[in-house]
C-alpha cells in the first residue's frame, strides 16, 4: 500500500488582455506532483513548509525516523502527465519543453544535491507505446513540438502511415501533433538514519496556462467559491479593470491546483505544515480557500496548521496588473 504525500502544482500568472476573448477561454491546468514514499512504520512528517510563487514551487519535509534503526524508502517525484491528444492545441505552455525535466526538478538531502534517476513511459490509452517512440526517435512528450515536426521530414511515407495507424498522429495531412500520453517520475532510494530527522527539499517550476477574466466572470457565484474570492477581492479585481489600458474589460488569470488531501494516506498528521504565498505584484489579487490566512509582507500571505489531516485541495486564484505574458506557445 503505497502513502502519497502527493501534492500538486501547476502555475498560472495574469495579466490585462489587449484584444476581446470569451471569459471562458482556459488553457488545462496540469498538475505537477509532490513527493511521493510507501507508508513506512515508524517514519512520521514532523513537518512541511510549502512555497508558491509566479516562478517557483519550493517544498521542504523534515521527516523523522522514530526507530532504532534505519529505514531505506524508494522516494518518487511524478512529473504531470503530458496527454498530447488534449493538449497539443491547447494554450499552455511547458517551463522547459526541449527537456525531459521540463520542470527543472532539483531535490536535496539535507543540504545536499541528489541526483535521481528518470523513468519515462508513454502510452495510447492503455497500450505500452515507449519503445515504438523510441525505435523511431520520437520524444516520449508530445509537447516537443519542434522534434515532432523534424521527425515527420525524416521519416518516409510507409513508415509515418503506420505510426498514424498505430494511433500516434492524426490521419491529416501535414499534422504532426502528437496523441499519445507521456508519464515520468524522479526517484531514489533514500535511508532515513535511526532516532533522527532528515530534511529533504525540492523545488521545480509549475506548468503555466491562463484563462480570461471579465468582472461577470469573477462575479459570478461558481467562481467566488471555487476561489473563495470575497467582497475585497472581487472589488480589488474590479480596479484592476478599471485601471486597464485599454477597454477589453478582460483580465487574465492563473491558478494553482495543489492537491493535498492525497497526503491522508499518511502514516499519521503531518506535524506541522506551512503554506506561503507570493503574489508578486503588491497590485495583484490573490485568493485561496483557507480560514485564519495572514499577511506577512507586502506581496506574500502565509496558512499555517498542527497536526494536519488535509481535508481539502488548494487552488490559488492569481490576478495581476499590467500586459505580463500570456504562457501560450
Amino acid at each position: 500500500n503505497a502513502a502519497a504525500l502527493r501534492f500538486a502544482a501547476g502555475l498560472f500568472a495574469a495579466g490585462l488582455l489587449g484584444v476581446p476573448a470569451r471569459a471562458n477561454d482556459s488553457a488545462a491546468e496540469l498538475d505537477a506532483g509532490g513527493l511521493v514514499l510507501r507508508r513506512e512504520p515508524g517514519i512520521t512528517l514532523a513537518s512541511e513548509d510549502l512555497s508558491i510563487s509566479l516562478a517557483r514551487i519550493d517544498v521542504t519535509y523534515v521527516f523523522r525516523n522514530q526507530v532504532d534503526e534505519p529505514r531505506t524508502v524508494r522516494i518518487a517525484f511524478p512529473l504531470p502527465p503530458i496527454d498530447g491528444r488534449a493538449l497539443s492545441v491547447s494554450a499552455l505552455k511547458l517551463p522547459d519543453p526541449e527537456r525531459a525535466n521540463f520542470v527543472g526538478f532539483t531535490v536535496s538531502v539535507d543540504g545536499r544535491p541528489v541526483e535521481p534517476e528518470l523513468e519515462e513511459r508513454a502510452f495510447v490509452g492503455e497500450r505500452e507505446v515507449t519503445d515504438l517512440l523510441r525505435r523511431h526517435g520520437l520524444p516520449l512528450n508530445p509537447l516537443r513540438v519542434s522534434e515532432l515536426e523534424a521527425a515527420r521530414k525524416r521519416i518516409d511515407t510507409a513508415t509515418w502511415a503506420e505510426l498514424v495507424k498505430a494511433g500516434l498522429f492524426p490521419d491529416a495531412e501535414g499534422m504532426t501533433e502528437g496523441l499519445w500520453r507521456s508519464e515520468a517520475k524522479f526517484h531514489w532510494l533514500q535511508t532515513f538514519p535511526p532516532g533522527k530527522e532528515l530534511r529533504i527539499a525540492h523545488s521545480y517550476a509549475p506548468v503555466s496556462g491562463f484563462h480570461f477574466l471579465d468582472l461577470k466572470e469573477a462575479s459570478r457565484a461558481g467562481y467566488r467559491a471555487t476561489y473563495c474570492l470575497d467582497d475585497p477581492g472581487l472589488a480589488a479585481i474590479r480596479r484592476l479593470i478599471a485601471k486597464a489600458p485599454n477597454e477589453s474589460g478582460y483580465l487574465r488569470a492563473f491558478v494553482v491546483p495543489y492537491i493535498v488531501t492525497t497526503a491522508r494516506n499518511w502514516a499519521s498528521p503531518i506535524g506541522r505544515f506551512t503554506l506561503t504565498v507570493d503574489k508578486g505584484s503588491p497590485e495583484a489579487v490573490v485568493s485561496f480557500c483557507r480560514t485564519g490566512i495572514r499577511k506577512i509582507g507586502p506581496t506574500t500571505f502565509r496558512w499555517e496548521a498542527q497536526d494536519y489531516v488535509p481535508d481539502q485541495d488548494l487552488r490559488v486564484l492569481f490576478v495581476l496588473p499590467g500586459p505580463g505574458p500570456m504562457g501560450i506557445r
